[in-house]
């Protein structure tokens, strides 16, 4: 990778350098100004999240060497990011420039086609670059392929040529992509972190890429540009062997010729819509289709049950009694939104209050459609809200396990059980749609909640702000998905300023800790070359202590601040070695005057800076550059030198609490708590433990952001980046063997696609299928 990309097209066409006449470059200048606003939205949105997304890999990278790698590809992305939109733009308005330019289309691989005969060599790393980009491209193309068509078709129009297809339609998703590869060259990533980009780039360009494409239609339209092209779809009669919904899905593969969708009929024509794009309708055919599994795994789950219940056959159907009415779909909505606006009443069990579930929702809900249910006739749902009901209960259940019961975290998912119930009977794509925006927003709420708020001690102003999103939720919510849309990008702003704080409050944490470490390094080498000139030696008690120890911290903080091999370092030890000579010599033996006042206050100013006050450390250096002269002859000087002796042996020292910790932890270990040992200390930082911090079994995480071979010490934060508890590496291993402590393996998936994984692998276990580990056809 370059150190510096250069910039794009750098003779890129503007549309005021092409000649175009002047009603088209009006066009395209009004394409472009409203293409920019949404492009730069949108690239800002992508660039948060996956400067996000890089810390979070760093975060559970397996090894330091992968970490560093991440950490350099965020910071590499926070130093470029302010190139990438503006190139982006300059290749968009380069695309658009050249929309009456001889047909050249342009491929991901080079920038444009091979010609037929030629043949060139493609990197490996470039090939996998370029099949996420087609996927990308492909995945947005096949989800707007209608609207794509009628822009290609008024493209055309405007360029003066047969209609544009989706590959060399200036705005259309494979152009896009093109811009994006060539734009993110700036940002100076690996193959690995430009993939993660540009997924990063699809999550937040397909759900707007709909309303988008349909908006630049509608401009071009209302500036008369074909205002009346509408789709008429072909649709085939029913026959005997073609029934159903599968002929109604709008992929590339089922639109019709274009002499068939190219006709341009007046306004009342465009019975297929528009919808097909974008948006989260219930009318998927494969979203359907999994939903149906679903009930068709519940109904088998309800035989098997019924079997050892009531020892019947069962026939996995909903027996509705005689006396009951079914309720319309309509009334269940209604009276869940009068639900929603009730706070709901307690439940308790055995006069204990308890967590609220899903199955005490639909009780609520059955008593009140009884109130609108004509005398003598008891309310019965209709059999697939019933089943919908279900399976959102069974999922409920399964994220409450991972919260603590009347925590914050299953107060706030309780609060979500009507509008979520409400969102499953609306739209069935819940159950089988990652990207669905309330499912999105379940997600986010349960695992901050079960992570960031599953401690008594939580940030406050997260619980606050999660409240506060849950309580708009439920005040808000009445059909419009795009609540939750609005609401799951405030929290999500929310979060990343709060993994912001916590990754500096870690930082902090870490760096004081190896501050520790290497004051203890500095302390055990200067104790060791202290030792070994004063072994064997016959000194005065006063000099033997003051070097041992005074000295020891002097000489230690200078090899923490200077190192050993600096003439500082230098410099301390040969005033050691010459009061130890001092302290040899006879009482007739002086040094010069000029050498003693030198030497007094080179070790005075060496004992303040180790915390000694001035008046103390005067008096000590006097003692120690004439340790036998006449001064000490006298009761008084003897008196004062014997308290000067022991004010040094009871002063705190420089990192004493460091070797206090380290004669604590020479503990016996067993061989299976030695081969625990040894496995931790090769464990990457960043790694997740899990402490059972009561008899009850609750359960905490804690993730290990740094341990010293040196020290012992063991570093563990909460997700809030805040130190908690003291361990060592010995004490570590010990849990470990104990079981009180186990270390938390990478979990794939979100936590809601987990918990779906859970219970269809229950269903399936019911019906007697293999378990796969996956809930179904998500997409």
């Amino acid at each position: 990778m370059p150190a510096s990309a250069p910039p794009p097209h750098a003779s890129a066409p503007t549309l005021a350098s092409r000649p175009l006449p002047e009603r088209v470059r009006g066009l395209l200048g009004g394409i472009l100004e409203y293409a920019s606003d949404e492009i730069e939205r949108t690239l800002v949105g992508t660039l948060n999240e996956f400067e996000q997304q890089l810390f979070k890999y760093a975060e559970q990278a397996r090894s330091n060497i992968v970490q560093t790698r991440w950490l350099e590809a965020q910071r590499l992305v926070k130093r470029t990011r302010p190139d990438l939109v503006p190139r982006f733009l300059i290749a968009l308005e380069a695309e658009l420039a050249c929309v009456r330019d001889a047909a050249g289309p342009k491929t991901l691989i080079g920038g444009f086609r091979f010609s037929p005969g030629e043949l060139a060599l493609v990197d490996n790393l470039e090939l996998d670059e370029v099949s996420v980009l087609t996927e990308v491209s492909g995945r947005i193309e096949v989800r707007n392929s209608l609207p794509l068509y009628l822009l290609g078709q008024r493209f055309g129009v405007l360029g003066g040529k047969p209609a544009f297809d989706a590959e060399t339609l200036p705005v259309g998703p494979h152009a896009l992509c093109r811009m994006l590869r060539l734009a993110a060259e700036c940002l100076e990533l690996s193959t690995e972190h430009r993939a993660l980009l540009y997924r990063t780039f699809e999550r937040h360009l397909s759900p707007l890429y709909g309303a988008f494409i349909e908006s630049i239609n509608t401009y071009l339209a209302r500036n008369g540009v074909l205002p009346n092209l509408h789709y008429v779809p072909v649709r085939a009669r029913p026959t005997a062997t073609n029934t159903g919904p599968a002929k109604a899905k709008g992929g590339p593969g089922d639109e019709p010729a274009a002499g068939e969708a190219g006709t341009a009929r007046s306004g009342g024509g465009s019975g297929a819509g528009t919808g097909g794009g974008h948006g989260h309708g219930g009318g998927s055919p494969a979203g359907e289709d999994s939903f149906q599994q679903m009930r068709h795994l519940l109904a088998g789950r309800r035989q098997l049950l019924g079997k050892l219940v009531g020892g019947g056959a069962g026939g996995g159907s909903r027996s509705v009694p005689g006396n009951s009415v079914v309720i319309e779909p309509a009334r269940v909505q209604e009276a869940l939104g009068l639900l929603q606006g009730k706070a709901p009443a307690p439940v308790m069990v055995n006069g204990v209050p308890t967590v609220r579930t899903v199955n005490h929702l639909k009780q609520d809900l059955l008593a009140q459609l009884r109130q609108a249910t004509p005398d003598g006739k008891s309310p019965a749902l209709p059999e697939e809200d019933s089943d919908a009901i279900d399976l959102v209960g069974m999922l409920f259940d399964h994220l409450m396990k991972d919260v603590r019961p009347n925590s914050p975290a299953s107060n706030l998912l309780a609060k979500l059980q009507v509008p979520l119930l409400r969102v499953a009977l609306q739209d069935k794509a819940f159950f089988t749609q990652q990207q669905h925006p309330a499912r999105q927003m379940l997600n986010a709420i349960a695992e901050t909640g079960a992570y960031w708020l599953g401690e008594d001690d939580a940030d406050q102003q997260l619980v606050g702000k999660m409240q506060s999103v849950v309580d708009r939720t439920v005040r808000e919510f009445d059909g419009d998905l795009g609540v939750f849309s609005n609401l799951l990008e405030d929290l999500s702003s929310h979060l990343q300023t709060v993994s912001r704080k916590a990754e500096v409050a870690e930082k902090r944490h870490v760096e004081a800790a190896r501050g520790k470490e290497r004051l203890a390094l500095a302390r055990d080498r200067a104790a060791t070359v202290v030792e070994a000139m004063l072994k064997k030696q016959n000194l005065p008690r006063f000099t033997h202590t003051l070097l041992s120890q005074a000295w020891t911290d002097v000489m230690a903080l200078t090899a923490l601040r200077q190192g050993e091999d600096s003439d500082a370092w230098r410099q301390q030890l040969e005033i050691a070695e010459r009061l130890v000579s001092v302290a040899k010599a006879g009482p007739a033996a002086g040094i010069p005057t000029e050498e003693a006042a030198a030497l007094q206050q080179d070790i005075q100013g060496a004992l303040t800076q180790v915390g000694y006050h001035n008046e103390e450390a005067t008096a000590i250096a006097q003692r120690l550059v004439d340790p036998q002269g006449a001064a000490a002859a006298d009761d008084d000087s003897a008196a004062s030198r014997t308290e000067l002796t022991m004010r040094l042996k009871a002063r705190a020292r420089l990192g004493e609490d460091l070797q206090e910790s380290k004669k604590k932890k020479k503990v016996s270990l067993s061989p299976d708590e030695q081969a625990r040992l040894e496995q931790i200390k090769h464990l990457p930082f960043g790694t997740w433990f899990e402490f059972t911090i009561n008899q009850q079994g609750e359960k905490v995480r804690r993730r290990l952001s740094w341990f010293s071979t040196v020290t012992g010490h063991v570093l563990f934060v909460n997700h809030r980046g805040q130190k908690v508890g003291e361990l060592t590496l010995e004490g570590l291993a010990k849990a470990i063997a104990q079981g009180q402590v186990k270390v938390v393996e990478e979990e794939k998936g979100t936590l809601i696609d987990r918990a779906w994984s859970t219970v269809m692998n229950a269903l399936r276990s019911f019906a007697g299928q293999p378990k796969n580990g996956k809930e179904g056809p998500a997409r």
